[in-house]
């Protein structure tokens, strides 16, 4: 694995972690700070950003085809196994979140945006699992509750 890729994968896992320490148990309590929101939606965004770098450093290394966008980067790492579809369907919807996040900040839904800081912070750990994985030649084997929360 290169350096620049580990810490990239350092990073997102530290991301994740802290998105995780940050959301309340309760809605209200969050909808109810505005910092809190505006510090979790930012770390969102910096989270799947992280993603992004990461995949795109991934398909550079190995020469493989150029994403056209965002979105694709998932896709072109899910046609060379790296990513199940699953999770380059969930990662993909990651990819439309940070647009909103980045483009339409000021129609934000905190209710979105929670429910994916309780429900989806597996899926952003599978992703970095799986490129972990990659990277250090190991096989990559799903999360069976990843698996199961995907299709619920």
């Amino acid at each position: 694995m290169s350096e620049s890729l580990d810490v990239k994968l350092d990073a997102l896992a530290a991301f994740v972690a802290e998105l995780r320490e940050l959301c309340p148990d309760h809605f209200e309590a969050y909808e109810n700070n505005k910092m809190l929101r505006r510090y979790a939606e930012r770390l969102l965004h910096i989270t799947i950003d992280t993603c992004i770098q990461s995949g795109i450093e991934i398909l550079t290394a190995e020469h493989w085809r150029a994403p056209e966008n965002y979105h694709d980067v998932f896709i072109a790492l899910g046609e060379h196994g790296i990513l199940t579809p699953p999770l380059v369907h969930s990662m993909t919807m990651m990819v439309e979140l940070r647009n909103v996040l980045v483009y339409e900040y000021d129609v934000m839904d905190h209710m979105m945006v929670y429910s994916v800081l309780k429900r989806r912070l597996d899926d952003l750990a599978e992703f970095e699992n799986a490129a972990r994985a990659y990277a250090t030649g190991a096989p990559y084997i799903p999360s069976p509750l990843f698996e199961i929360q995907i299709e619920e």
